[in-house]
């Protein structure tokens, strides 16, 4: 190609050659004079370096100068354009060279570079010593030859680097390999391979560090998830008194574990609030089925529970019916009011928790079921156990757990954060703005006596948001019906003003056979099934009546 040829086609690149001082040869970006000037003056200024910088009229050049006994010879293209990163670093770092040679003789680190034909092109030289080689002794060997089970083949092919990979250099030595293709003009052009030389033991030991890490991770994305889970599934087991912590522990102690619970407590504590919660960290993917025993008849308790087969008795549904047992299969099953089931019916479903074979009336064949039974109950269970109300063997099937729900006056610290609770789930209930609390209202709770607990402050709580404004929820909505319960007026918010008592509220009827029951069993000496008989009731009365 001729000088005028070659400086039409690429002004990109330049050439210099000079011989004994003189330039002999300009093509491309050299062939114009004042170029050549700032060339020379560039080399002059760094004579130990092969790579130079020069600045010329259309913007920097770096360049390679080659030196030959009298001649020197110079190849200079722009800086700064795509494609040019090497150069440009070697220009502006001064010690470039020097970091390029200590990354290629890296004790701890050897390079490999395979052109596209998976033909070895430079090993470098703690890698030739660690695998045995001559210097240079790798070089036009395939990479399978030089290597033992080299891959550098199968990434020049396939184009995908493999980052981190294990590579058996035989007897038993293992080393982290990576590999990555080496592109240009979208085209791969070979492939570059880096091997980690820390001892095995090294390795091995960054590699446990490295799982214990993901295991502490996942450890504590457990816990919090589980955490998370938690405090969304006792969510409406509101307060942070000391009963209460003590209660959503414990309900989350038990359940993920597959045992039945007895749930305890006095009427309105939330006992099935307590069933909700368990079931939702138990068996939450599926359904929690509840039936109140006391609220049935006891004739109709046998086929809630069991279901019934088309026609079994008089009345039932033509189709037949699935009964709760079946209805939470691999859910929960929660029995409210356990200590209300009849005896007979107490046999049955002692059969259906040691066997778990539930058979609908009128039916001979059985059905295996799996549920989680949550039982609960207001009433004195040792009492009904002892009068023989309630069988014993029953009673240790559906005890594998008590969790005991404390009455509202053993936890009034929780007032406040019932109150919030309430009065907001009243307002989205309702479509109404949350109101804010006159001030004196937690505290006049607290003092007040709750016997119906958790419902029956519910009640006084929206009952008193219908009398107030959407603004504010005061403490005159609270007192307005003091007088009719018995208990004096709060006027206003000062409590030193209040009117006389009112006078007591005539006897009902209930607390006249309240009275009636507790003399008679006093006559009988505390025996219940007598006192019922004299009575004419029966003993399930009886202790509703003493309850």
């Amino acid at each position: 190609m001729s000088e005028q040829h070659f400086s039409e086609v690429d002004t990109s690149l330049g050439v210099l050659v000079r011989r004994g001082g003189e330039v002999v040869a300009a093509l491309g970006l050299a062939a114009d004079a004042a170029v050549q000037a700032s060339l020379v003056s560039a080399m002059h200024l760094a004579p130990d370096r092969s790579l130079f910088e020069a600045h010329l009229p259309d913007g920097p050049v770096v360049g390679v100068a080659l030196h030959a006994h009298d001649t020197e010879i110079a190849i200079v293209r722009p800086t700064g354009t795509e494609g040019r990163t090497l150069l440009d670093f070697v220009v502006a770092v001064p010690f470039a060279f020097d970091i390029l040679e200590q990354i290629l003789n890296d004790p701890y680190q050897g390079i490999t570079v395979a052109d596209h034909t998976g033909t070895i092109r430079y090993i470098s030289p703690v890698h030739e010593k660690f695998l045995g080689l001559s210097y240079g002794g790798g070089i036009g060997k395939s990479a399978e030859e030089a290597i033992p089970n080299s891959r550098l083949r199968a990434v020049i092919e396939s184009g995908k680097a493999e980052i981190g990979k294990p590579q058996s250099f035989g007897e038993g030595v293992t080393r982290v390999v990576n590999r990555r293709p080496i592109r240009k003009d979208g085209r791969i052009v070979g492939a570059v391979g880096q091997v980690m030389f820390r001892d095995a033991e090294a390795v091995s030991q960054m590699a446990a560090e490295m799982n214990q890490l993901r295991s502490q991770l996942e450890f504590y994305r457990r816990e919090l998830d589980g955490l998370r889970e938690t405090r969304e599934a006792t969510a409406e087991l509101v307060g942070d008194s000391q009963a209460m912590q003590r209660l959503r522990h414990e309900v989350a102690t038990v359940a993920r574990l597959d045992v039945p619970v007895l749930i305890l407590g006095e009427s309105g504590t939330g006992k099935e609030l307590v069933a909700r919660a368990i079931h939702k960290l138990g068996r939450g993917a599926h359904e929690m089925v509840s039936l109140n025993l006391a609220a049935l008849p006891a004739s109709l308790i046998e086929s809630e529970l069991f279901g019934h087969t088309a026609g079994a008795f008089t009345g039932s549904a033509k189709q037949g019916r699935a009964g709760k047992f079946e209805m939470a299969n691999e859910g929960t099953l929660f029995l409210d009011e356990v200590g209300d089931i009849p005896m007979d019916v107490q046999i049955k479903l002692l059969r259906v928790l040691e066997e778990r074979v539930v058979e609908r009336l009128g039916s001979h064949a059985g059905k295996k079921m799996t549920f989680r039974l949550v039982s609960a109950t207001h009433r004195d269970i040792d009492e009904l156990i002892e009068s023989g109300a309630f069988r014993h063997d029953l009673f240790y099937r559906i005890s594998g757990v008590t969790l005991r729900v404390p009455p509202l006056r053993q936890r009034l610290e929780d007032i406040p954060a019932l109150l919030a609770h309430f009065v907001k789930a009243f307002c989205d209930r309702n479509g109404l703005p949350v109101p804010k609390v006159e001030p004196g209202v937690a505290r006049y709770l607290a003092d007040q006596p709750w016997p119906g607990n958790l419902r029956q402050l519910r009640h006084r709580i929206e009952e008193a948001l219908v009398f107030s404004s959407h603004e504010l929820l005061t403490l005159e909505a609270f007192t307005r019906n003091d007088a009719a319960r018995g208990q004096p007026m709060v006027i206003g918010s000062s409590p030193g003003l209040r009117p006389p008592p009112a006078a007591p509220a005539a006897p009902r009827l209930k607390d006249h056979e309240r009275a009636a029951a507790r003399r008679v069993l006093e006559e009988c000496g505390g025996n219940k099934k007598r006192a019922a008989e004299q009575l004419g009731i029966s003993r399930s009365y009886l202790y509703k009546l003493l309850g």
